[in-house]
């Protein structure tokens, strides 16, 4: 079990065991890189045991803290301050914790498990449990290995065939699941009982008076303390660069912690495919102006030699392309660094999704002519949507469709956002899915919550809560733990997540999109203003030679009967009809092939691969 998270921890690995329990775990040696940092760890009398993965950026002072209450050392490790912490404070350490992790904690007096997962799911943990065994582990290809049934969980899948990710704790696997964010685990071993508690959630928004200066003097102050504590580490550390507001703020702010005797390391990926759009331009520049350690890398391989490496590593399919040029950036700077800094968690903090603008606009009706809402609408050019929305005409006539249902369900908030931000529309689900697989619909979405007003906070606060963690913060973890390097995202410090929420909702999505971020970034960056375009995909060159292809080898009409998924005419329509909605056609075949590979490997073989060498022409 251990060995097949090897990518995960390169540098040691250990093991406890008694009469009752067996715990494992890799090391990727960040802060203290002796043996007296190697894991399974436990205190002076053996009494405590624990395994850990991620950092905890406060342990300097939680150390100070402990030592004066004559707490003895003997590594100098963030690791052995969460165990001589849950001597002092019990459970309630995590709370005093400023971090990301997901850990296991086995006390032997009381018998008992203590596991959790950081506030905002930046690290993964997931269980099995069936009364008779618990199981858990960073990812999920360990659990499999205990001979667990291994069985889709036809829920899930409809929900990532539809939003591309699983929300809440299903997994695609029946019976594995996720522990959620901000969530503790304990399992007492004398009674095999399982209890799950909350321990942390985004606060209610109590909007503070501050002036939009003073709001975006905070941010960055918070911002700056924050890259400061994920710069510290006992091995060289990096930061992505895409160009865009959120990396370049990072950047900038980690040159200034450096000062001049440090270079930053940067690093950036791009595409041969369309210069027009690709950001190493715009990166450079941000480079040059800072006078980084930049590196860059082009994606230029065949998908097909890729993407069943990429799903093995991910254990799950992921819709999005862009699992592609991570990976490939993972792989570069693990040449050069083991840590690496990102921008994740700015948008759903400061509101830079397109998505936010076009569904508050939209709920204001009256500013939408009676004629798009009408049955007329089918007839009405999609061009015409373009003046409501951002980017209909871009998404072709499927686009149009998805606008038609977002707008018919106004009046249902919940069900009119997932219209707008999922991939699929509810003709496309009517038809592409068999009667029996339809039974396997959510009954009922999860409503926003009311109290958390204006409308924005709601948006922000579901992205924040569904869609980050599983699907922006799961990409993140999974490239670069396979290339054995450590992601750590600043704008996720949970101060100034809990700080964002006092700020005013125009103060986020205003003039333009994370406009207190923007200010934040004036005085450090040029062209703080500027915005940012969608990260290319060569979708359409991908398509023609080698998705298309890939499809008809996989979805023939037996292959799909016997899966009971899919009508196959209506999955046939996605690659023959390509060209009229190349965005929307583009995503959805991605999704399904990725779909596809993944029963292959998981589910279909008798055995799971025990590394990622796989190849294509093994699963046609």
């Amino acid at each position: 079990m251990i060995s097949i998270i090897h990518h995960r921890g390169p540098d040691q690995g250990g093991l406890y065991t008694d009469e009752q329990i067996s715990l494992g775990h890799r090391r990727l040696s960040i802060i203290d890189l002796s043996k007296a940092g190697n894991q399974p760890m436990s205190n002076e009398d053996g009494s405590v045991v624990l395994i850990f993965n991620g950092e905890i950026y406060n342990f300097k002072e939680l150390r100070r803290e402990l030592e004066q209450l004559h707490h003895r050392f003997s590594s100098d490790t963030d690791t052995e301050v969460l165990i001589h912490g849950y001597e002092q404070w019990g459970k309630d350490v995590i709370k005093k914790l400023n971090g990301m992790f997901a850990f296991c904690l086995y006390d032997l007096n009381k018998k008992k498990l203590l596991l959790a997962r950081d506030r905002m799911g930046i690290k993964p943990l997931y269980y099995y449990f069936n009364q008779d065994q618990f199981i858990f582990a960073s990812e999920i290809k360990p659990i499999l290995l205990a001979e667990i049934p291994r069985q889709p969980d036809l829920a899930a899948a409809y929900s990532y065939l539809n939003l591309r990710y699983i929300p809440g704790e299903k997994t695609l696997f029946k019976g594995i699941k996720k522990l959620l964010p901000g969530h503790l685990l304990i399992y007492d071993l004398k009674t095999r009982e399982l209890s799950s508690d909350q321990y942390w959630d985004v606060p209610l928004p109590n909007l503070s008076n501050h002036s939009l200066g003073t709001a975006a003097n905070n941010v960055k102050e918070l911002l700056f303390d924050s890259i400061k504590r994920r710069l510290v580490a006992d091995v060289p550390v990096g930061v992505y660069l895409s160009g865009g507001i959120d990396s370049a703020t990072i950047t900038a702010l980690a040159s200034q912690i450096k000062g001049e005797q440090e270079s930053i390391k940067t690093f950036s990926v791009g595409f041969n495919h369309s210069e027009e759009v690709d950001e190493l331009d715009q990166a450079r520049k941000i480079a040059a102006h800072f006078n980084t350690d930049h590196h860059e890398i082009t994606v230029d391989e065949e998908i097909s030699d890729i993407l069943p490496k990429l799903i093995w590593h991910l254990d799950m399919p992921h819709g999005d392309p862009v699992i592609i040029p991570q990976f490939k950036l993972s792989q570069l700077a693990s040449q050069k660094v083991k840590v690496v800094l990102s921008g994740e968690g700015a948008d759903e903090l400061f509101a830079g999704y397109v998505q936010y603008k076009n569904f508050i606009l939209a709920q204001k009706t009256r500013l939408i002519p009676s004629a798009i809402t009408s049955p007329l609408a089918q007839t009405v050019p999609v061009k015409v949507f373009d003046k409501f929305f951002s980017y209909p005409s871009s998404m072709g006539e499927k686009g149009k469709e998805k606008v038609l249902d977002f707008i018919n369900n106004l009046n249902n908030k919940e069900q009119s956002y997932q219209d707008l931000t999922s991939i699929t529309s509810q003709k496309d689900r009517s038809y592409l899915f068999t009667e029996n697989f339809k039974k396997f619909s959510p009954k009922q979405i999860s409503k926003f919550q009311s109290e958390r007003k204006p409308l924005l906070n709601q948006l922000l606060y579901h992205d924040i809560k569904k869609w980050l963690p599983n699907y922006v913060l799961f990409i993140n973890d999974r490239m670069t733990m396979a290339n054995s390097i450590e992601g750590r995202v600043p704008f996720l410090d949970h101060r100034l997540v809990e700080y964002s929420t006092t700020l005013p909702a125009k103060y986020k999505l205003g003039s333009t999109t994370k406009l207190v971020l923007r200010k934040a970034a004036k005085d450090l960056i040029p062209n703080p203003q500027t915005k940012k375009h969608a990260f290319f995909m060569p979708l359409d060159h991908w398509y023609k030679e080698e998705l298309k292809p890939l499809a008809e080898q996989f979805f023939t009409p037996k292959n799909v009967k016997k899966r009971g998924y899919f009508n196959h005419h209506s999955l046939k329509k996605i690659w023959d009809n390509y060209p009229s909605s190349k965005l929307l056609y583009g995503k959805q075949l991605f999704t399904l092939i990725n779909f596809e590979l993944w029963h292959r490997l998981f589910i279909d073989e008798e055995t799971i691969p025990k590394d990622n060498t796989t190849k294509m022409w093994q699963l046609l």
